[in-house]
């Protein structure tokens, strides 16, 4: 009897866990049919396509990434209310890909997180911001700014240990995509003057802002993606172009030279300072890398420049060139006193910013006010008739001054001068599309660089963009 016992049992449990998987299964498609049927067309297609894309990374990790290179530029649009906030499409897919790691490494013991040229620097900037904890008075508007940083490094970490050299090549083409239909989008709005009353732009355009909201934003957008673009272009011009070449290269270089001329477009549009001056910046920082052939170059290009700037400068919108001269006028001005102008306001507004960083950097100098509590300390420092705080000091350096003092300002300093070492010395190592990327990532670098005088990237996801290529350009020393 015991022995029948025995061999009927397992039996019928295989029988009955068969059955439970059935009905649960059963079960689990019905309440995804009547979610279907009940959430409005948006929530429904978001939900289909959460699940479909949810089977695929699971099988597949690596293909979240394509779908969060998407995201960054396009995520509000399908971002979803929850407990008063708007969740965008980044974060569950960054947990959804996270956790599809984790169950392969759990079964399979694959994908370890291998440490990359930029670990280190990343760790020492995070922990910085951790200390920055301690000082906080707004405890939410904190730990917000730590948990980007967190996930700068995760997905720095995570993107340049599971993807292959092949799939980095293909989530740049995706990158490009979303830099292309971005930028598409802010030159419609331009050309059909589609936007509030405050962008309208010589009286007959559009300040483009794309999904931003804003044009400075969309702006710093496109010029962190336009030397990823330029760089494909100039690295792959031949093998793509040779009868040899391969269609994946073919392709991957149209899509670079499509989106950079879409995207450099846009960048106008957009009528942004700040992105004017990164573009300077990640061109001259991509110009001193390819050495002295380039620098002539890029001579005989200035010179015709010089010879036919009185047409070019014709061409262009009335008061183009003059916004980057203008970006400089009120220095050393009292603001308080200062008569407001429509063609001043925004820039008064952002020394005013400027100067308030600068007192709550004299309040505590070494380890600031708090990481993240700008706009929580702006009403004691703000100068008069200038109380909105608007979430930064519109210069990176200043506002981690204000939030982490020297400490802090000092642990950025040397992430963006390792960033700056580790691609310089990528750039000259590697070949062919590698070379590119990390031309692309040190271009982008000198964007951000430079843009970062006049406002801060370190927003609207922008971040994650700023990981997925830093791991896109530098990954493992045991590759080639």
């Amino acid at each position: 009897m015991e022995r029948l016992l025995a061999r009927r049992l397992p039996e019928e449990f295989g029988a009955w866990r068969a059955s439970l998987g059935r009905i649960g299964r059963a079960g689990l498609v019905a309440l995804v049919g009547l979610a279907l049927a009940r959430l409005p067309l948006k929530g429904a297609a978001i939900l289909a396509g959460g699940a479909a894309a949810g089977l695929l990374i699971l099988r597949w990790p690596s293909l979240g990434f394509f779908p969060l290179a998407l995201s960054i530029p396009f995520g509000s649009l399908f971002a979803l209310p929850v407990g008063g906030l708007a969740l965008s499409p980044s974060q569950p897919l960054l947990a959804l890909l996270s956790a599809a790691w984790a169950a392969r490494r759990a079964a399979l013991g694959a994908g370890r997180v291998r440490r990359l040229p930029l670990t280190v620097p990343l760790l020492l900037f995070l922990g910085v911001v951790s200390l920055g904890l301690l000082p906080a008075r707004d405890l939410p508007s904190a730990l917000t700014e730590w948990l980007k940083w967190a996930e700068v490094l995760w997905v720095y970490l995570l993107a340049g240990s599971v993807l292959t050299p092949a799939m980095r090549r293909w989530l740049c083409g995706a990158l490009l995509i979303a830099g292309a239909l971005e930028a598409a989008l802010g030159l419609y709005q331009f050309l059909f003057q589609v936007g509030p009353p405050g962008f309208i732009l010589l009286g007959r355009y559009m300040r483009a802002y794309g999904t931003f909201r804003q044009p400075n934003p969309f702006g710093g957008y496109l010029g962190l993606l336009l030397p990823v673009g330029y760089a494909l272009v100039w690295v792959g011009a031949r093998p793509a172009l040779s009868r040899r070449g391969a269609l994946g290269d073919r392709l991957l270089w149209g899509l670079a030279l499509g989106s950079s001329l879409l995207m450099a477009l846009g960048i106008v549009a957009s009528w942004s300072r700040g992105a004017l001056v990164g573009v300077l910046g990640g061109l001259a920082l991509v110009a001193l890398r390819l050495g002295r052939r380039v620098w002539l170059i890029l001579f005989i290009v200035a010179l015709v420049l010089a010879i036919w700037a009185p047409t070019l400068f014709g061409a262009l919108p009335e008061g183009f060139i003059g916004r980057l001269g203008d970006a400089f006028t009120l220095i050393g001005q009292d603001l308080s006193t200062l008569e407001i102008t429509d063609a001043n306001f925004a820039l008064v507004e952002r020394y005013a910013h400027w100067q308030a960083a600068w007192r709550m950097f004299a309040q505590r100098p070494w380890f600031g006010v708090g990481v993240g509590q700008y706009p929580v300390v702006y009403p004691s420092v703000a100068i008069p008739r200038w109380q909105d705080p608007l979430g930064h000091a519109h210069n990176i350096y200043l506002n981690i001054l204000a939030e982490q003092g020297l400490v802090g300002l000092g642990a950025y300093l040397a992430l963006v001068f390792a960033a700056l070492v580790a691609l310089w010395r990528r750039a000259g190592k590697a070949a062919g599309w590698e070379r590119a990327f990390a031309l692309g990532a040190l271009g982008m670098l000198g964007h951000l660089m430079a843009h970062s005088l006049f406002d801060n990237l370190y927003v609207h996801e922008m971040y994650l963009l700023v990981a997925l290529v830093w791991a896109i350009a530098t990954p493992p020393s045991a590759e080639p």
